[in-house]
């Protein structure tokens, strides 16, 4: 197992800082961030619509692909089986209980 101690490394007291630059330090972070969330929410507001319109163009293409190679949407998959009393089928089988050590019946 490895070991790393950290308390070892950071040897000594945290330096004091002084309250204004404290204070400037967390004002700038505060913009930076404030800044990072709009650049993201312009690019949302740009690409959304885009992605939108782009998707909505590629599942128009697919269906004008698929409705070309015959498999439209509105057609009845099952529609050309016949569905009635002859195609019944019954399928019967015999079941029995196979106890734990019985030798197995061929």
């Amino acid at each position: 197992m490895i070991r790393v101690n950290l308390h070892d490394q950071l040897n000594g007291r945290a330096a004091r800082m002084p309250r204004w630059a404290a204070w400037l330090a967390m004002g700038a972070s505060f913009a930076i961030g404030i800044t990072l969330f709009l650049v993201a929410a312009s690019l949302a507001l740009i690409l959304i619509p885009v992605v939108a319109v782009a998707g909505a163009i590629a599942v128009w293409r697919l269906k004008a692909r698929l409705k070309a190679a015959g498999f439209d949407r509105r057609a009845d998959p099952f529609g050309g089986r016949p569905r009635g009393q002859e195609r019944i089928e019954i399928i019967d089988a015999e079941y029995r209980i196979v106890e734990p050590g019985e030798p197995p019946r061929r």
